[in-house]
């Protein structure tokens, strides 16, 4: 830039300064702030300053300005994937502790460790809810919820559940696209979640009318139900039922469905 400008330089010069200010101003007031600008500029006049030198640095300085932006706008990309990132990694921690079944290639994994966790809830809790409920009029309560719990998670003859089964051909019709493939996780997800929601309630309510007796002990086989043996065996009911209703919600929040079903922690 010449030392000393033209009248027409310095109206265009000043016009630019302006228009950038104005421009950047409205996404980051403080930081492009044209009245301070327009003060340093009736300044320079008054005192008879160097104009040419002057818009020059002001110039520089709001190059300066705009790099600061950008940079800080890159670091909040980056920590924001970063944080993106973070969340996945944690989400898929919380499913690594189910089994993952891979019952066919084009299942989401979040779909083969829900039909995982969905296998241990009808090895393990399901045969105590039956224990405790079965025969009772308090069985109507939790009775649909079982049903669907039960298709989705018991296996007979070494083949997938009946429920996985429905998945896997509507996964086939899919043909590859993904929206309807989501869509196919997404209903077992909810179907899976809701039927936990209802038990979980049906627990909570049912325990809270006194209408099962907490001091009974449960009595589940070794030999037909050797993992629901295992955690619960010699468990009274009342301790077995906090525990099953526990597992019913940290299901639905491990597989982020708490949101959904109107059950934020």
């Amino acid at each position: 830039m010449s030392k000393e400008l033209s009248e027409y330089e310095i109206k265009t010069l000043l016009e630019k300064i302006r228009s950038e200010y104005q421009e950047h101003g409205k996404l980051n007031p403080k930081v492009f702030d044209q009245t301070s600008f327009e003060t340093r500029y009736l300044q320079v006049l008054r005192l008879r300053g160097n104009l040419s030198k002057f818009l020059s640095e002001e110039i520089a300085f709001l190059e300066q300005l705009k790099g600061k932006i950008q940079n800080l706008a890159a670091k909040k990309e980056a920590a924001k994937a970063s944080t993106l990132n973070r969340i996945m990694d944690e989400s898929m921690e919380k499913l690594e502790k189910y089994q993952k079944i891979d019952f066919h290639p084009v299942a989401k994994l979040e779909l083969r460790y829900f039909y995982g966790a969905m296998v241990q809830f009808a090895d393990t809790e399901l045969p105590v809810l039956l224990n405790i409920f079965k025969g009772t009029p308090e069985y109507s309560f939790l009775q649909d919820s079982v049903l669907v719990l039960e298709r989705i998670g018991i296996s007979r003859r070494g083949m997938p559940s009946l429920k996985i089964q429905e998945v896997t051909k509507s996964l086939l019709d899919a043909n590859g696209n993904p929206i309807l493939i989501e869509k196919v996780s997404q209903a077992l997800l909810r179907d899976g979640c809701i039927a936990l929601k209802n038990v979980s309630q049906s627990i909570q309510d049912l325990t809270a009318k006194n209408r099962i007796n907490p001091d009974l002990m449960v009595q589940v086989s070794d030999r037909e139900y050797p993992k629901a043996h295992v955690v619960y065996g010699g468990k009274r009911f009342g301790r077995s039922l906090e525990m099953i209703s526990e597992r019913c919600k940290e299901i639905i929040q491990d597989f982020r469905m708490n949101s959904l079903l109107g059950m934020e922690s």
